[in-house]
């Protein structure tokens, strides 16, 4: 090899970290797409599960029973009898978790429900704001508890004869409406921070970590993303057809939204479809870790686990 053309190849592989920050190569986008485990249970999932704030369990209700659903291989480690069916569950700090059981509000924890007590009806939403359960009441008003021992704090009236969802940040609670009206409140003061009201009939309002919040409405065919402070739309994510529900990580990397007559599909913020599956039936529960780490897909009595 000549003086010349080794003085070119050093020159050419000098370059090349140089050429590759200038093309920008891209970092491959990944979410949970592998099958890390599944289980069965006795009765239909119908209601969505919940990741535990140690980010160790999958928190499934069937039933009467909460059951603790190990991200590792999704095994069960544990179950928790309510005593009656439950409505609604939501996760606190560490291994904490809150659930509805008729006119019950539970603190659960670990596999272990320490605190009960009666409500003034029965609960139809859940949500946690910090540590502190919110219920919204079949007769529309809105309950703060004490975390620790489940004393109400402070009770909203209804404000809306069509509140239907709710949902938990840090000092603050958004409620949704049928009628496309959401409203955010501070809490504990339930003073309002911000309302407004979207064209058409609200289908589904769901959290994506502290700082976003995710919707769509019956006229549409994206998912929204907005602020829960001022409910200002900051970008949506298109899909075929209007989401019957959809899940997204705390940086809204990916949008896991159920389409009925296409599966379950995964709009990236740059507009593109990159995964989509009917596998798992018509309307599937699917929501999303806050690290886009795991999936938990719940269709009839069976429970899948996708991870990175």
């Amino acid at each position: 090899m000549s003086a010349n053309t080794v003085a070119k190849l050093i020159l050419l592989f000098s370059l090349l970290p140089l050429a590759a920050c200038v093309l920008g190569a891209e970092e491959v986008v990944t979410f949970p797409t592998y099958k890390e485990g599944e289980a069965s249970f006795p009765s239909s999932v119908t209601v969505f599960p919940v990741f535990s704030g140690s980010g160790n369990y999958g928190l499934i209700a069937s039933g009467d029973t909460l059951y603790h659903m190990e991200l590792r291989h999704g095994r069960i480690h544990g179950k928790t009898a309510a005593g009656g069916q439950i409505t609604a569950i939501e996760a606190g700090t560490g291994l904490l978790s809150y659930a509805v059981c008729g006119d019950q509000l539970l603190r659960i924890d670990g596999f272990e429900i320490t605190v009960s007590t009666a409500m003034a009806a029965e609960g139809i939403s859940l949500a946690v704001c910090g540590d502190q359960p919110v219920v919204l009441l079949e007769d529309g008003s809105l309950v703060l508890y004490k975390g620790t021992d489940l004393s109400v704090i402070a009770v909203h009236a209804p404000v809306n004869p069509e509140l239907t969802c709710i949902e938990g940040f840090n000092g603050m609670l958004t409620a949704g409406c049928a009628d496309g009206t959401m409203i955010t409140f501070s809490i504990p003061s339930f003073a309002e921070l911000a309302s407004e009201k979207v064209n058409g009939s609200l289908v589904f309002m769901s959290g994506a970590g502290q700082d976003n919040l995710i919707f769509s409405t019956d006229v549409w065919n994206e998912v929204a993303v907005c602020s829960p402070s001022d409910l200002m739309i900051q970008i949506m994510f298109t899909f075929p057809e209007t989401p019957s529900s959809a899940a997204a990580d705390s940086d809204v990397s990916c949008v896991y939204a159920v389409c009925p007559s296409y599966g379950i599909q995964v709009c990236l913020e740059n507009g593109e479809i990159a995964w989509k599956t009917k596998e798992y039936g018509e309307n599937p529960l699917v929501v999303l870790s806050k690290d886009c780490e795991y999936a938990l897909i719940a269709s009839g009595n069976s429970v899948t686990l996708l991870a990175k």
